[in-house]
Formats: structure tokens, sequence, C-alpha cells
């Protein structure tokens, strides 16, 4: 702005205050005029990038250089006494077993080095890299002054082509970092940075307080009645050029997690609204995440804000907690609670996130519920991956990772938060009584042999009735190949929104799927889930593990145009390492003259197919086994009699 315009803005203040002043001694009153409150628009990021090559040798020797951090370091005392930081006992993972604590070697340590202005930090290194990390520690430069060491949460939720690296730092406006980084072996990770992130401004960041949407308003029982006002994605600024498809879908609630963020707790509620953007960029942009990681945001002023997108209605999994992200929602709280205590409206905003979600899922926000440990690499979790924990329905971070996080004095709210949750959902049932959907669950068409429990064809149609009230159906499905385990019942993925009653999938060799359909009503209520089908597809030949004597024939006699043929006896198939086998079934040619094929599933003999029908034909043979794992052998039993298989299908139901 131009010295000039200053002026001309100065003067025109002037006689605007001035005239008020003057009519308001003479006694004239003036209308009272509303302004209206700015409207959001997306935002677009700045990040700029800072390499980290080693360790700098003038900054080794700077006073506090190894100082000790706060914010989200391994909780040493944890790790010694072999469970999670009690701060209540309710939080302690009684038998599991955690590591003595090792915080590594120095591997690297940046100079001082001034940035562009920045809200939000993070580091992140190479997906590929082999180090193992043990610490990573910011301090950023505000209003002149150096922070002290900020220790940052190290996750990594296994997503192809992501890069591996911190949870995000929140400052109050800074303009330098400097980086320290620990690993096992002291050599740093390749491709290591730290990324820092202007998130840009907004005219109804000032407003932000104001510019929430309102509950929905709902009939008695449908779980939004105590739903917390809250700060949609559009009314933060989120840029949604950066967000991707991430479509997994908790169908099951069973936990909430509490968070917060490392960094400042000086921000502004000004501030409020560009932190988010910010922790969305570096999501996106530095992690090469399809969107931001947590469900939630709250301030210390009491501002909620919409995280994952469409967390207002669903719950879509996110990077709360690794090893632990299917079944379970986090909200972050803004700020570091290691280093000062959470506001009263913060911890308030907490509880009614958690009394809102409990309430729509039936949660006892006192109670306890069992997870069990994925296999999330890099997220330190205490447990052994397949291991079931019991824990709190509403835990903290540090409950089941090993991190401090949410920091000494919002670990101390747990309880309050709990209690909070409790009585605003036993005043809601009360008032309201149990959640009642507000459309029914869809009736399925029936699929056809030709769909289940083998679907024999590439792609197929799957159909439901339509639904009163429903405006759009949710089609969401489960999967695994054959030699994988299936994912948990509450563990979903999106496949469409569709305002139709069918859909048309194709489906991958030796994939088993679960998918179902759920109906939405106007206000983005979901209704009961319904199963369409539980299918299979066959294996490819590519996957049968073939003995000698076996060989590939062609023609239209067979399904597909193809078989494996054999005349030799005690030739086999086997596939190694199958999962949960209910059924196996067998597609091959039939005559008069064919032999007998045995089959062996763990090891033991189940039951002997004979190929040697009347008349020649495609048969389909199918075997019931106990649900077990193992080895699946196909094996003839005769010599110079012919067996001819076509496909081969394992069922998981």
């Amino acid at each position: 702005m131009t010295t000039t315009r200053r002026v001309r803005r100065a003067a025109r203040t002037a006689v605007t205050t001035s005239t008020v002043v003057a009519l308001a001694l003479a006694g004239v009153v003036l209308p009272t005029v509303s302004l209206p409150v700015p409207k959001a628009h997306a935002v677009a990021p700045d990040v700029e990038d800072v390499p980290v090559r080693g360790i700098d040798a003038g900054a080794r020797h700077e006073k506090g250089a190894l100082a000790d951090a706060v914010g989200h370091e391994h909780d040493a005392a944890a790790e010694a006494a072999g469970n999670t930081a009690a701060v209540e006992g309710a939080e302690t993972l009684s038998d599991v077993p955690t590591p003595e604590p090792d915080e590594g070697a120095l591997a690297a340590l940046s100079e001082r080095t001034t940035t562009q202005d920045f809200l939000v930090a993070g580091v992140t290194w190479d997906g590929t890299s082999t180090a193992a990390v043990t610490e990573v520690a910011v301090r950023v430069r505000e209003s002149g002054t150096w922070s002290e060491w900020q220790s940052l949460g190290i996750d990594d939720i296994g997503l192809p082509g992501s890069r591996a690296g911190t949870e995000p730092l929140v400052t109050a406006g800074a303009d330098g970092v400097q980086v320290r980084v620990r690993t096992e072996s002291g050599v740093p990770p390749t491709g290591l940075k730290v990324d820092v992130v202007d998130p840009g401004t907004s005219r109804a960041d000032a407003s932000v307080g104001d510019d929430q949407a309102p509950a929905a308003s709902a009939d008695a029982g449908t779980g939004t009645e105590i739903r917390p006002k809250i700060v949609s994605r559009s009314g933060w600024g989120a840029d949604e050029s950066l967000s991707g498809k991430w479509p997994e879908i908790s169908g099951k609630l069973k936990a909430i997690y509490i968070h917060h963020t490392a960094g400042t707790n000086s921000y502004k509620e000004s501030q409020s609204a560009a932190l988010v953007r910010g922790v969305y960029a570096y999501h996106t942009k530095s992690r090469g995440w399809p969107d931001i990681g947590y469900q939630f945001l709250v301030d210390k002023y009491g501002n909620i804000f919409e995280g994952r997108k469409k967390s207002r209605w669903d719950n879509p999994v996110g990077a709360q907690a690794g090893g632990y992200n299917t079944g379970t929602i986090g909200i972050s709280a803004m700020g570091n609670f290691d280093t000062a205590r959470p506001s009263s409206a913060l911890v308030t905003a907490l509880a009614r996130v958690v009394a809102w979600k409990s309430y729509r899922y039936g949660i006892n926000p006192r109670g306890t519920v069992v997870l069990p440990t994925g296999g999330s690499t890099g997220s330190g979790t205490r447990a052994k991956p397949g291991t079931d924990v019991r824990v709190p329905t509403v835990l903290m971070h540090r409950t089941t990772n090993l991190t401090a996080c949410p920091g000494q004095y919002l670990a101390a709210k747990m309880g309050t938060i709990r209690s909070g949750a409790d009585s605003r959902r036993d005043a809601a049932i009360k008032k309201y009584g149990g959640i009642a959907p507000t459309v029914k669950a869809p009736t399925r068409v029936d699929p056809t042999s030709n769909q289940v429990p083998v679907q024999w064809n590439g792609s197929s149609t799957y159909r439901w009735k339509p639904v009163s009230g429903a405006s759009s159906y949710q089609v969401l499905q489960r999967y695994a190949r054959w030699n994988e385990g299936m994912p948990y019942t509450y563990y979903w993925r999106e496949v469409k929104l569709t305002s139709g009653t069918s859909i048309t999938l194709g489906q991958s060799a030796g994939q088993s799927r679960e998918l179902a359909v759920r109906a939405v009503d106007p206000d983005h209520r979901r209704g009961p889930l319904t199963t369409l089908a539980r299918t299979n597809r066959a294996i490819s030949p590519s996957s049968w593990k073939k003995s000698s004597g076996w060989k590939k024939v062609t023609g239209s006699s067979y399904f597909g145009d193809y078989a494996y043929r054999t005349t030799t006896k005690g030739a086999y198939v086997q596939l190694p390492g199958a999962k949960q086998v209910r059924r196996v079934v067998i597609r091959g040619a039939t005559s008069p003259s064919d032999g007998r094929l045995q089959v062996r599933v763990g090891g033991k003999a189940i039951e002997t197919l004979d190929f040697g029908r009347a008349s020649d034909g495609d048969r389909i043979f199918t075997v019931w086994v106990p649900r077990t794992s193992g080895t699946v052998t196909l094996k003839t039993l005769d010599s110079g009699k012919q067996v001819r298989i076509s496909k081969i299908a394992l069922t998981r139901w």
C-alpha cells in the first residue's frame, strides 16, 4: 500500500470517527447496522521445504543444542515400567511388554534457518528409507525469539507413495526453524527435510467463531440432537483440490482418541482456521496423504473443526493412532499440553464431540473396549501386531502408542472429558431415547448362483430395492486376496454414493469380497447396512503350485475355454498359505472315464471327488471344510485316468 493511500484511509477513519462522536454528544442515536460475516473461501497454501543434511558443526556446539524436548516424546517412564503412562489406572495396558527407552544416536542437526513466515511445520523423509528414526525435535523462531525444542510424534500409515514423517507443529507465526533427528544407527534417513507452511488468509478467519454450520435439526433419537456446532471444511477454507479419495470407512465406531499438536499455545482465535489449513496442507502436500489425518480439531477457544472429509456424518478412517485407525476416530487439541494447561473451553468442546459420537454410536464414554493391534509400521504401538488390547473407549494417543501425546495437562483432564461426555449422553438418552435410524436398511435382490458363492464372471451387477426417504445409497465393500486375512467387519471401503438401486462391479482373480449398501437421507444420515453379497473370484492359475504332469488344454467345452489336464497318479495342485477357508469350489470337465481328486486342507483329507460322471459336462464341485487356514492340496488318485480343472475358488463364508 502506498503512503498516499494510507493517508487517505486514515483521513476517512478520522472523519468517520469524529462525526460519530459529534452526533453522540448531540444526543443523536444512530441505528445499529449488522455487517455481514465474511464468507470463507478456499485458500491455496504455500509450502517451503528446507533440506536437512547431517549434523551442522556450528549448530552442534551451540548452547542447548542437545537439550531435552517437550511435546510428543516417547514416554520413558512408561517404557521402563512396561505399560502406558497411567495418569489414571484405566489407562494401563497390562501384560503388554514395551522396550527399554533408547533415544538413539544423533543423526542430523540443522543450523538455525530463516524461512518464509509460517504457522505449521513438520519433518518428513523418504518412505523407502531404512533408517529407524527414534526422535525428531524442532524449534522455531517467533517474534525474534527461539522456542525450546518440541518433540514431534512419528507416524506412518503405510500409504504407498507417501512420505514418512512427523505429526505437525503449530505456531503463532514463525520465520525460522531448526531440526534435530536421532536414529538407531546414527545415520539420517534419506530425503530428510522440514516443511514450513504458510496457509494464507481468508476474510472469514477473524470471525471463525461465527462461521459455524448449525447442528442439523432432527427428529428424536437420530443421534444429531446433541451434535455441537462444527466449522465445516468450506468454513475453514479447505482447498479441495489438495484432497483425494481416501475411501476407508469405519462401519462401527468403537473408541475415540484424544490428541494434541505440538507447538505454541499462544495463537489467536483469528489464526485457528489458518492453523487447520496448515495441518491440512502438511498432510496432503508434504506427506502425500489424500486428506487431513484427524477427523476433528479443537482450538483453545472451543471451536470445533471438521478435519477428514465427511466426518460430520460418517466415520472415515483417519491417521490418528497407527495400528488402531480402523474403528476409531481422533480429535486433536490444537496446542502443546505438556507445557500448558488446556482451557475450560477446549475441554468442554472435546467432551461435546465425544458425547455426540458416543450417543450416535452407542459408546459408553466411561467404559472399555477391546481393540486389535494392526500392522502399521513406524507408529510405535505398545502391543505387537495381532494383539488384542483392552483400553478405555475414550483414550489418549499414548495409551496405545509410544508417545507422550496428548501431554501431561490434557491427560489429567481425561476424567473430566469422559464424565462430561457421559452426562451429556445420558441426558440425550433420557430426553430423546435410543437411536432410531431415519431410513431403513435396504432389501437386497437375491444374487444368482453365478454371483455367489463364486462370482464366475469378471464383473456382475448387484441390486437392492428402493428405500422410502432415501436420497442416495452408499455402497461399501471389504475384501482380501485368498491368502490374506479378511478385514474386520467394522472396516469398509466406500465404493460409490449413488441415487440408483444397483451397482456393477468387477472383481479381481482370487479376491473375496463382502458387498454392502445403506440408505442415506437428505441430511446425510446413514441407515443400517444390508449385505448384498459375500462372494469370491476364482484364483488365477498363475498362483497355483502345480506338480509335473499337468498340461493346459483349450476348447469351448471348458469354462473359460481352457483347463489343466493330467493322467498322472499323485499329480497335485497346491494353494499355499490359504486363509480362513470355508469351502473349496472346483470347476472342471467330467466324462465317464475320468478319475478321482482328493481335497486336503491344512494337511487333513476332507473329501474325494469323482470326475467320472455318466455324461460329459462342465461341473462345479463344492467341498465344505471346517473354517481353517493352511495349504489347500488337490491330488489325483488314479493312474491313466484324466482329471481336468478349469477354476479353483476358496470361499470365506
